[in-house]
């Protein structure tokens, strides 16, 4: 089992490594004003190639013990299909690298953290995280009050110049296949949208009760200290999700919402500046 947790390309050593400060501007200048989505951007056929790419053409993939799963393919095949439109609802998007990303399946809500990847793969291609964008496959659910059950992404307003990080404060056991997880906030840097740095209380209690029973039941209440809430977007097949990778994010707890599995695409793209 522990051998399908892994696949090539994995920093298997989790350790905190800062980005250099003369990166900074260039992380900055792809920074957006806010997330946003866009309901019925793909037509049923091109939702179908995505979903053969997925099951009959992906390279490699993981099973994690959670109950989610990856699947890595040819991501070249994507950006040549699909660039054109995406362009389109994504102006800052450029198509010259090679963007990262995984389709996955998961019964199990995504926790807090940021999908700014890895140093090597960033500083060989000379580039810098660009956009992140989420394409709804599909939702399984047994809720029998709507056939819109909330199962989301929450984008906050907390912006990071460090590479792929989970957050969990104060939690010892919280741990991911790949990512190096902060558990102490304590002067941890965090910025604005417009680069300048944010002074952030990070024992204060930023998110209601009723908002965190809604959303973020799924992990402990303090890892959500100093965290602002941008906007909760709903999962609808067809459609995309999109926000700054250095934003953090997160699932909701779609499980409270009779949700019981998942799919669709997870896609970060890169920019040379």
């Amino acid at each position: 089992m522990k051998d399908l947790e892994y696949v090539p390309g994995d920093n298997l050593v989790k350790e905190f490594i800062p980005v250099d400060a003369s990166e900074y501007s260039r992380w900055m200048s792809t920074w957006s004003d806010s997330s946003y989505a866009v309901d019925n951007v793909f037509t049923d056929d091109e939702l179908i190639w995505l979903e053969d790419l997925m099951h009959r053409e992906h390279r490699t993939r993981r099973v994690k013990k959670n109950g989610t799963l990856h699947f890595n393919v040819d991501n070249k095949l994507i950006q040549n299909k699909f660039f054109g439109k995406l362009k389109e609802i994504i102006p800052e998007l450029t198509n010259d690298t090679i963007w990262e990303g995984n389709f996955l399946i998961t019964a199990t809500p995504y926790n807090l953290h940021i999908d700014t990847g890895n140093p090597n793969t960033l500083k060989n291609t000379d580039s810098v995280p660009g956009k992140q964008f989420i394409i709804p496959l599909w939702v399984c659910h047994t809720n029998r009050e709507t056939d819109d059950p909330m199962c989301g992404t929450a984008i906050f307003k907390n912006r990071f110049l460090m590479y792929g990080t989970n957050f969990a404060k104060g939690d010892s056991q919280y741990d991911t296949n790949v990512f190096y997880t902060v558990r102490d906030y304590r002067g941890m840097p965090c910025y604005h949208r417009d680069g300048t740095p944010w002074d952030v209380d990070w024992n204060k209690r930023t998110i209601d009760d009723d908002t965190y029973k809604k959303y973020f039941s799924h992990f402990k209440r303090e890892w959500l200290d100093g965290f602002e809430l941008e906007g909760v977007y709903n999962w609808r097949r067809g459609g995309i999700i999109v926000f700054d990778r250095c934003q953090a994010h997160t699932g909701i707890n779609f499980i409270k919402n009779n949700v019981t599995m998942k799919c669709g695409l997870s896609m970060m793209t890169t920019i040379k500046k």
